[in-house]
């Protein structure tokens, strides 16, 4: 996200207008949203982890890597518990490798001594985000048709996910971004403010960002 003086008010469908139009990249840019949480010190845990599915997909897929009993169509990379060893001395490298990781649950305390690499990567399975499931050709699918990780980061509570491409149609990306908006509040931690979402920006890849008007939503 690139920083800009624009602090106007906008409201969902004008940020994402004006987040496609002023992106200059040569290729089919990001659209990206931004959120600014407000987090109360007083009142503990308040992370957010969740995923959802965004009803256009994001316009990229995923290289989804699985560890299962059976075969799975659609994924990218099947594993084998040798794998693991592989993973650990860096011969399969998550997020160049493999972007994703599903495995169902059994396989879940062998996956521990590689946890210091998976993590970091963002791509340690968790029952969260759906990927330790005893169902695993499902959560592929899932994944392939655009499912997104919504998280906070680690040391904020800042969230960033994309909504889609540039080339996506002004309705498509907007309802894309509401997908995300409402799954949020549903997500809202017990002990969160009512007033918990402090700000969000829309943008593109290296672009301008755009402030929504959050009271319209």
């Amino acid at each position: 996200m690139k920083k800009n003086k624009d602090m106007n008010l906008y409201t969902v469908e004008t940020a994402i207008k004006k987040a496609q139009e002023t992106s200059k990249t040569a290729f089919d840019s990001t659209i990206e949203i931004h959120i600014n949480l407000i987090k109360d010190a007083k009142a503990g845990e308040q992370s957010v982890r969740f995923s959802t599915t965004l009803p256009h997909g994001t316009g990229k897929t995923k290289k989804v890597a699985v560890l299962a009993s059976k075969k799975v169509t659609n994924a990218d990379l099947e594993l084998s518990e040798s794998d693991i060893e592989n993973i650990e001395k860096g011969k399969l490298r998550p997020k160049v490798d493999f972007e994703v990781l599903v495995a169902e649950p059994k396989f879940m305390p062998k996956l521990a001594k590689v946890a210091k690499i998976l993590g970091p990567a963002g791509v340690m399975p968790n029952p969260k985000t759906g990927t330790v499931t005893e169902d695993v050709q499902t959560a592929v699918e899932q994944i392939k048709k655009g499912k997104v990780e919504i998280k906070t980061e680690k040391d904020s509570p800042v969230i960033h996910t994309i909504i889609g491409k540039k080339s996506f149609s002004d309705k498509q990306l907007t309802e894309n971004f509401f997908e995300v908006y409402n799954t949020l509040k549903q997500n809202k931690p017990a002990k969160a403010k009512a007033e918990w979402i402090k700000s969000i920006y829309v943008c593109s890849t290296m672009g301008p960002s755009f402030l929504v008007d959050i009271n319209q939503l």
